[in-house]
């Protein structure tokens, strides 16, 4: 049985002949920048998210610069974040001009390691930082460091750009963050027919904030208070939106069923780590997440995976650190578990509508290659 890694249209085409009504009434009123849907998606968004505040913008590259930009990080300021996650991470600090502190995961929940982020605190005072909420959940230690900043004066954003419909003791994980933010792009769990991205602010003053920065630095029509970016969602991908963010508790459900399934099937395998997420924790089922031993090439496994026809990733297969624009870059302490990990890291296909026999034929692969 041939599986792939992701099926984008098992979800959409459920859902085609009501979006395409809707894309329909956006043509007839030129809805194709802002518009009602955008704020009828913003409003979703607050209800399913527990946030504050919601502004859409144009993708999550764009809601991790201007939601840094609207805390006050500038040039000269240090903003530590995990050695481990997507490269926008890492590329909204510098594009800032901005100094990245790169801190190690923890090896247990793959998130920033909470120690060594407050002992880097104590060697580099950095002003802000960026807590990413990885994998489908979220770091053991939220609260702690919410807390940590708010003593410390370090402002904090919290990129959610995996953690859609996540729950940390019963709660929307962004709930109670400063700054949130969150991506669109189409492979995520609740993903937008083009890219896109939400910025989420505590209060109205800081969504006054981003929303100029949003659009330009605009405060009238043809007057500006700032330098701002062009970052604007329009109704087209607004209505496919609204539609997915109404199904969220369903698709976060279904995939929750496939990682879950994963962690049981596997479970004992030889040569495998299986990663989940911490206790009083709700994931999403983002991603299936495993490593394999030092013994074993990684490499290797996925070739195998390849010739049996099961789709694979590797998320993430390269450090920060690693990258050649990242030679600026503070690097505090060894970084030894965020090397490790990506040097071993192995994800199975999981996505919407999976079924069990492409769960077992997938977990059966990967127990043939591990153990054969």
């Amino acid at each position: 049985m041939n599986v792939p890694f992701i099926d984008l249209a098992r979800l959409t085409k459920s859902m085609k002949s009501e979006v395409l009504a809707d894309w329909s009434e956006v043509f007839d009123k030129i809805e194709f920048v802002g518009g009602p849907r955008v704020g009828a998606l913003e409003k979703a968004l607050c209800s399913t998210l527990g946030v504050n505040k919601s502004i859409a913008c144009a993708n999550g590259t764009d809601a991790l610069i201007i939601g840094l930009q609207a805390l006050g990080v500038r040039h000269g300021h240090r903003v530590a974040l995990p050695n481990m996650t997507f490269w926008a991470t890492y590329e909204a600090i510098a594009q800032l001009g901005a100094t990245p502190v790169l801190i190690d995961i923890d090896p247990d929940d793959l998130q920033m390691s909470f120690s060594e982020f407050t002992k880097a605190y104590d060697a580099y005072k950095f002003n802000s930082a960026v807590l990413v909420h990885l994998f489908g959940w979220a770091s053991k230690n939220l609260h702690e460091y919410r807390k940590f900043c708010a003593e410390k004066g370090v402002s904090l954003l919290e990129d959610g750009a995996q953690c859609f419909g996540v729950k940390v003791d019963g709660k929307p994980v962004l709930q109670g963050s400063t700054v949130g933010t969150t991506s669109f792009y189409p492979a995520k769990v609740v993903g937008g027919c083009v890219d896109g991205g939400a910025i989420f602010a505590d209060d109205e003053a800081r969504e006054k904030l981003i929303r100029s920065l949003c659009n330009h630095g605009r405060s009238a029509h043809y007057s500006y208070d700032r330098v701002g970016w062009n970052s604007r969602m329009g109704g087209l991908q607004a209505a496919f939106l609204n539609h997915m963010v109404a199904r969220t508790d369903e698709i976060v459900a279904d995939r929750r069923r496939a990682a879950e399934w994963y962690r049981k099937r596997l479970a004992g395998t030889r040569n495998l780590r299986i990663y989940g997420p911490p206790a009083g924790h709700d994931e999403n089922g983002y991603l299936a997440v495993f490593t394999v031993a030092d013994s074993v090439d990684v490499n290797s496994v996925t070739e195998k995976l390849k010739a049996k026809g099961i789709g694979f990733g590797r998320t993430y297969p390269e450090t920060m650190d690693s990258q050649p624009p990242a030679s600026y870059a503070i690097k505090f302490g060894s970084l030894e578990h965020s090397k490790r990990f990506c040097k071993s890291a192995l994800n199975l296909p999981l996505f919407f509508g999976i079924t069990e026999q492409e769960l077992e034929a997938s977990a059966s692969a990967l127990v043939e290659i591990l153990q054969g």
